[in-house]
């Protein structure tokens, strides 16, 4: 049976439960977001953790480093009326972006911003989130593109080229998931570093977090399984 499709709209309508774990995802755009949004939704059963969408329409608008760090602070100290759990400096913090063109001191303040809290990170994508998404689908060492727009469109080609029939559900498989942080993690040439290396992708730390607690647990460990 097909699954309703899932609006922004509905993003805080699966309450979690008192004790779960909660990750209040800050975002930099829609792509994040409606990946994280659907994985909260189809593999984490809200009595084990919850994902809470930090979103623009909410707080501050801006995708730069410095608008993300005013965005988790006006979630904090003004949180939506909508949503039933409410935020606080201790709350886990997950700050999901992009190289781009941002100044490369507004990573480092965004990382101390993090260092301050008293369970957040930051993960970046070089150059796009669209890195992380290829990795579900090929090998790093096939991408060609050395700009976010490129990188845009040879996911696109190669999105068409494997007949995946729509984003984010097509790469959202366990199979999938699994490739996709293997091939990050052989990516990441310096673990020490939160910045990322060119062509690799910081976000398969978070998904490792986020597995801990999902229904794909046993089923990423053993993809044969399924």
């Amino acid at each position: 049976m097909e699954r309703k499709k899932f609006k922004i709209d509905d993003y805080n309508k699966r309450e979690p439960f008192r004790d779960a774990t909660k990750f209040f995802i800050v975002y930099e755009g829609e792509k994040e977001l409606n990946y994280f949004q659907l994985f909260n939704y189809l593999f984490l059963p809200p009595e084990n953790a919850s994902i809470i969408h930090v979103l623009e329409k909410d707080t501050i608008v801006g995708s730069q480093p410095k608008k993300l760090i005013e965005r988790a602070d006006f979630f904090i100290k003004n949180p939506p009326k909508d949503i039933s759990v409410t935020p606080s400096e201790d709350d886990k913090f997950r700050f999901v972006l992009d190289v781009d063109q941002h100044p490369a001191d507004q990573f480092n303040e965004l990382f101390e911003y993090c260092n301050k809290l008293n369970d957040a990170n930051l993960y970046i994508s070089n150059i796009c989130f669209e890195v992380w998404l290829y990795f579900h689908l090929d090998k790093r060492e096939k991408i060609e593109s050395n700009t976010s727009s490129d990188m845009k469109t040879e996911l696109g080609v190669k999105h068409t080229e494997l007949k995946i029939k729509n984003y984010p559900k097509g790469y959202l498989t366990a199979e999938r998931i699994k490739k996709a942080i293997e091939e990050a993690e052989n990516a990441d040439n310096d673990k020490t570093n939160f910045f990322p290396s060119k062509n690799s992708s910081k976000v398969y730390l978070l998904m490792k977090e986020l597995l801990i607690h999902s229904i794909l647990n046993e089923d990423v460990n053993n993809p044969e399984t399924l």
